[in-house]
């Protein structure tokens, strides 16, 4: 009963941040593991089991550029979820490049969707993304936890995804208010989704 108590008082305090900063506190992901058939290593993973997150509420094309390579994409992001004060957003990501084409260790993430941010202790992670609450004029950025890691898939200087291979990568930030029913998500180098669904 007292573990249940300090873990709600936990969770109030770190909502209690989010509400005021637009960012919070939370874990590392410590998910980093290589899955079977066409599914590249996971740099952080995604939170939950595939079967929990919501359905792909869209998907767009995109090329993105790292290293002097060009890479074409394809994005599929899954309905962002609200749960206790946070946000999280999962977008599986498609290597389109032909079999037998390309670099034959496959394309680097490293610090392709960086954007502004720099690595914390050299670990390249999926930390440029921001939500944009139209609403109320107000930006959301990848949260942080007490070491000022990003919340987000990290290692990802280690994540290489091959043609015709998928990787899976999340972020996670501090929830707009509850009215607040879409929002906007800017990943860099990646088209904008437009008015996505909060669930």
């Amino acid at each position: 009963m007292r573990l249940s108590k300090a873990i709600t008082a936990l969770t109030l305090a770190l909502t209690a941040t989010l509400v005021t900063s637009g960012c919070g506190l939370g874990t590392k992901s410590d998910q980093d593991q290589a899955a079977a058939g066409g599914q590249a290593a996971a740099g952080g993973g995604a939170p939950g089991k595939p079967d929990e997150r919501a359905p792909v509420v869209a998907t767009v094309q995109a090329q993105v550029s790292h290293a002097g390579h060009v890479v074409p994409l394809k994005v599929e992001l899954f309905g962002p979820r609200r749960d206790q004060g946070f946000v999280t957003v999962n977008v599986r990501l498609t290597n389109l490049t032909p079999e037998g084409q390309g670099n034959s260790s496959g394309w680097q993430i490293d610090n392709t969707f960086a954007g502004q941010t720099r690595s914390v202790n050299n670990k390249q992670a999926f930390s440029g993304l921001y939500l944009l609450d139209r609403k109320n004029h107000k930006q959301y950025l990848v949260a942080r936890n007490a070491n000022e890691e990003f919340l987000a898939s990290s290692n990802l200087e280690a994540v290489f995804v091959k043609p015709q291979q998928t990787t899976d990568l999340f972020a996670t930030f501090g929830a707009p208010p509850a009215d607040v029913t879409a929002v906007d998500l800017t990943i860099p180098q990646i088209p904008v989704f437009e008015n996505v669904p909060l669930g």
